[in-house]
């Protein structure tokens, strides 16, 4: 699994209609590409700007996004007047809990299994899900 991370600073009174700006038109646009997984969007508040960090996930085909994440960026730039930074990064581990209740992880894309992972992690099928313990998949 890859992720890319576009990170960015905004001023609160503008934050509302930039993330209006990514609910209406960028995720929308993600989620028509064919190795779209998913999104998180995170802030930290510092005074009177917020940090905003927008990470990304796909299954493989990251190049094939690149056009809309520049896109993404040209837009950010331009209405914060800042440049983003964007950075890609292969997922080594994510961990998420399951409609089930269950944890699910998925990424996995390393030999062996560190030890710090709980039995059953990491011993999954390396197509980047691993079971969750509860017999169904992340």
């Amino acid at each position: 699994m890859k992720c890319r991370q576009v990170t960015f600073f905004v001023e609160n009174p503008d934050l509302v209609a930039m993330m209006e700006a990514v609910r209406d038109r960028v995720i929308p646009s993600y989620e028509s590409l064919p190795h779209f997984q998913g999104v998180t969007v995170v802030r930290s508040d510092l005074g009177p700007r917020s940090e905003v960090v927008v990470t990304s996930f796909w299954d493989d085909g990251l190049e094939d996004s690149e056009e809309m994440s520049n896109r993404f960026v040209e837009e950010i730039a331009h209405a914060t007047g800042r440049n983003p930074i964007r950075k890609p990064y292969e997922t080594l581990y994510a961990q998420v809990r399951n409609s089930l209740g269950g944890f699910g992880i998925a990424g996995l894309r390393w030999e062996g299994r560190p030890r710090n992972l709980p039995k059953g992690c990491g011993d999954g099928d390396r197509t980047g899900v691993a079971s969750n313990g509860s017999g169904s998949a992340a």
